[in-house]
């Protein structure tokens, strides 16, 4: 446990991520491939319900990925890296993609926790997953429109029931109506996806097709000549802010210039809203919603009836530039490379790594999912094959991770007599142990001193102790000491690397390491060269040291297993 060097530690390099997350990362590629090919297709065609059409096939994505790992948190995980690899897409507005497929991963997941994996917790979350996208596009186009959208809503509906001589006198039925349909039609996909799939022969991913990306680049970054401020960033914010609330209170004219004078700067400062200016359909849909509040909100009834309803669609326009421009200032300024180093400061670093990973997947499946000729045909058995082809994609990236057994009990369980069991079992006389064990004096039945012994020289110091001096590093109510922090460096250090036989011992890991201080660094640096490793943990800790370092890993609770068994798996699972 070395507390030395704090500011200069290393993490483990490459993608070491725990399980969860690289399942998660794994099924966000898949689903990612699926929105870049299929949404991007439907998208430019302009095809009604697309949105439902998709979320559906994220559904059956996710609810046959956690047949295939059942694990608790699956479905929100691989939605929140769908949806941040939805970030990299080159349109200039990625929230609104991005929340409504985060949404439909959280929605199932409380569902189906609710019930406990149970067949009604998938059909109550799929049906509100997919009907999610109806309440998301209600709210984006109240943001963008503002209350006078239900009043032009509500004429539109009474015009078409006049015009196709329906019965109707509630607009709002309509919206309930596909409310409806919504969720059966959510309900079904996530019957059908809940269904059993057999497993099938996986699709083969030849190594010369892989493309992976850089590991080093910041995938998140939009790009490396866009100029960021964290400063921009919160202004645009207090704008779109600011004008929601009081845009209304000014003319017309001010309210105008005074958003196209923004429009304007925001166009000199980010390339991309140029480019969306620059496209008819945001043009016709301003005109349209105009020429719409002029006839329906105003009236042919006089002049005076039309200009006030030209001004109330203007108005309306004023205010979906404000928020459409507004928004895709912000898009941008979120891939801020100083806004993603605060992310990761704050425990996101796994997400970006999941991503990352993500990343590396994606151009693999595109590869394959284009390749298909029957996916129409038959679109359960390719998915089943896509799935197992993850699993073997799972499968090859731990096998690139460091193998290490985990010895685990309450203090006094034995941890340590079970380490020098086996460092003297007859059966592992092939196997070279290094690195160190803890040895402890007791006074007054509980530990007072601690000291690491040399594996290979039998070379003792001490480690911690409770009596003064008071040291600046403490665990509990022990005091650790440079010395003997040093001395257990110098140990792992020494541990050779290119011996298959080799076998480094580190008793114990705890609190320290978990904070990047103690013997964190030397162990990043042996989980880097994929040394084979017996650690020893206690129970409370065992979950955060498996996520932290992310390890291809046994666990043996010293109670419940005897030396012999543990030298057994030893001798095999260490080959």
């Amino acid at each position: 446990m070395s507390a030395i060097d704090l500011k200069k530690r290393s993490r483990p390099k490459g993608n070491i991520l725990p399980d969860i997350w690289l399942k998660a990362a794994m099924l966000g590629s898949l689903w990612a491939s699926i929105e870049i090919i299929l949404g991007s297709f439907l998208h430019n065609l302009h095809i009604p319900f697309a949105g439902t059409f998709l979320a559906s096939l994220g559904l059956i994505l996710m609810i046959n990925g956690y047949k295939l790992w059942p694990d608790r948190g699956l479905f929100w995980r691989t939605a929140l890296v769908t949806a941040a690899m939805k970030s990299i897409s080159p349109s200039a507005i990625i929230f609104g993609p991005m929340v409504g497929i985060f949404m439909e991963g959280l929605i199932l997941e409380i569902f189906v926790r609710l019930f406990r994996g149970k067949w009604p917790g998938f059909l109550l979350g799929g049906a509100l997953a997919v009907s999610w996208s109806l309440f998301q596009k209600i709210f984006v186009l109240l943001m963008t429109y503002g209350p006078d959208f239900v009043k032009l809503y509500e004429q539109l509906y009474f015009m078409a029931s006049r015009s196709f001589k329906f019965q109707g006198d509630a607009p709002f039925d309509l919206v309930i109506a596909i409310f409806i349909v919504d969720l059966s039609f959510g309900a079904l996909v996530a019957g059908l996806a809940y269904r059993k799939i057999q497993p099938q022969r996986s699709i083969a991913f030849p190594e010369s097709q892989f493309e992976p990306s850089p590991k080093k680049e910041n995938l998140l970054v939009a790009s490396a000549t866009q100029p960021y401020s964290i400063l921009l960033f919160l202004v645009n914010f207090l704008i779109l802010i600011l004008g929601l609330t009081y845009l209304d209170t000014f003319s017309i004219p001010q309210s105008g210039f005074l958003v196209i004078t923004y429009v304007t700067l925001n166009i000199f400062r980010y390339n991309r809203s140029l480019k969306r200016l620059k496209r008819p359909q945001l043009w016709i849909q301003l005109i349209a919603m105009m020429g719409l509040s002029g006839l329906l909100l105003g009236g042919w009834d006089s002049t005076a009836s039309l200009v006030v309803g030209l001004e109330t669609g203007i108005a309306m326009a004023i205010r979906a530039l404000l928020v459409i421009f507004t928004f895709s200032a912000l898009s941008i300024e979120m891939r801020n490379p100083v806004i993603i180093g605060w992310f990761t400061r704050m425990g996101m670093g796994v997400l970006l790594d999941s991503i990352s990973l993500a990343f590396e997947v994606l151009p693999r499946l595109l590869k394959r999912v284009s390749e298909i000729d029957r996916i129409w045909r038959h679109p359960f058995l390719t998915l089943s094959q896509l799935l197992a082809a993850l699993e073997d994609l799972r499968v090859e990236h731990y096998s690139e991770k460091p193998r290490v057994i985990i010895l685990t009990g309450n203090p006094g369980n034995g941890k340590t007599n079970m380490v020098r069991a086996l460092i003297r079992n007859k059966s592992l006389d092939g196997i070279n142990f290094c690195g160190f064990y803890s040895d402890g004096n007791w006074v007054d039945n509980e530990r007072d001193t601690y000291y690491i012994v040399d594996i290979q020289s039998q070379v003792s110091e001490l480690l911690c102790e409770r009596k003064d001096p008071v040291s600046k590093l403490r665990a509990g109510p022990f005091n650790f000491r440079q010395p003997g922090l040093e001395f257990g460096c110098k140990v792992l250090e020494s541990i050779p690397t290119g011996n298959p036989k080799t076998i480094a011992v580190i008793d114990e890991i705890g609190h320290l390491e978990l904070n990047d201080q103690g013997w964190s660094k030397c162990m990043n640096d042996l989980v880097n060269n994929k040394i084979r490793m017996i650690w020893t943990v206690r129970p409370t800790l065992l979950d955060t040291v498996i996520a932290k370092w992310g390890l291809d890993y046994k666990v043996f609770d010293v109670s419940k297993f005897s030396e012999d068994h543990i030298g057994r798996i030893i001798a095999s699972f260490l080959k």
